[in-house]
């Protein structure tokens, strides 16, 4: 089983449940514009670090395999893993920014997605928790990634893979 801190030294859950997910999902729309709106989607898919997600650059988006490939930002020699990502989000991310068409520029393919700081990441997701409301030591990225772990490991997908 995996282990992870849960809950704070208040007893506090660090998680978002499956309900406040769904919640985040459906304030996505509401208040993040387009480009924003594609990077608080991949959070929710692949419960990536922020840094992680603003470091990927558009030719690590992989259509043919259905996915993207992120670079582990937590260990000091290099190591990436592959997370698949749903159709309609893959076409979502082509459309908002032109990811196919980027991958066959050689000036463009090792650019980032996203072109703003972890600072304006982190603004972008609470803003969508608050629209959400999500409070708590929950409502931030590394709640919604320790959610994505937990739904994961509720569905049976192996350790390994999440």
């Amino acid at each position: 089983m995996l282990e992870w801190d849960l809950f704070d030294e208040f007893g506090n859950r660090k998680y978002l449940t499956p309900e406040e997910r769904q919640a985040y999902f459906e304030a996505i729309s509401k208040v993040l514009k387009r480009e924003r709106r594609t990077f608080a989607l991949i959070l929710y898919y692949t419960g990536c670090r922020i840094s992680e997600a603003l470091e990927v650059p558009y030719q690590r988006v992989d259509y043919a395999k259905k996915g993207v490939v992120f670079r582990s930002l937590k260990r000091r020699k290099k190591v990436y893993r592959f997370v698949p990502l749903p159709d309609n989000f893959l076409e979502k991310l082509d459309d908002v920014h032109a990811v196919k068409e980027k991958q066959r520029d050689k000036a463009s393919r090792n650019k980032p997605i996203w072109d703003f700081n972890r600072v304006t990441g982190w603004a972008s997701i609470k803003k969508v928790m608050k629209k959400a409301e999500i409070e708590g030591i929950q409502a931030t990225p590394k709640g919604l990634r320790h959610s994505f772990a937990i739904a994961h490991q509720e569905m049976g997908t192996p350790e390994h893979m999440i």
